[in-house]
C-alpha cells in the first residue's frame, strides 16, 4: 500500500488515487471553464505576444543573474480576482516556464 497520488492526501491505496480524490478530480475538470471563458481569448493572445516581445527575458531568472528567455506571462494580481487588469502591462511579468510554474504552485 502507498499514499494516494493526490498531493496532501495520505489515504493508503494500492496505486493511483483514492476514491474520494479520484471523484474530486473528475468534478473539477467538468466545472473548469475553457481558456477563452477564463479570459485568455484572441485579445489576450495579441497582448501576450506584444508583452513577450517587449519583455523577452524571464524576470525571476534575470534577478538571479541568469539570462533565460521568457515564455509565459504571469499576472501579478490574479486574473480571477482582477479581470480588469488582464491586459495591463504593469500587472504582468514575463517568466520562463519553470519560474511561472513555481509561482503558480505557490498560489501567486
Amino acid at each position: 500500500m502507498r499514499p494516494c497520488a493526490t498531493p496532501g492526501c495520505s489515504k493508503l491505496v494500492k496505486r493511483g488515487k483514492c476514491e474520494r480524490c479520484h471523484g474530486k478530480t473528475q468534478s473539477v475538470r467538468e466545472e473548469r471553464l475553457t481558456a477563452c471563458r477564463r479570459g485568455y481569448d484572441r485579445t489576450w493572445q495579441r497582448f501576450r505576444d506584444w508583452f513577450l516581445r517587449r519583455h523577452p527575458l524571464c524576470h525571476d531568472c534575470e534577478g538571479r543573474g541568469d539570462v533565460v528567455p521568457a515564455a509565459e506571462v504571469h499576472h501579478i494580481k490574479k486574473l480571477a480576482d482582477h479581470p480588469e487588469l488582464r491586459c495591463v502591462e504593469s500587472n504582468c511579468m514575463a517568466l520562463c516556464k519553470a519560474c511561472h510554474s513555481k509561482r503558480t504552485g505557490r498560489g501567486e
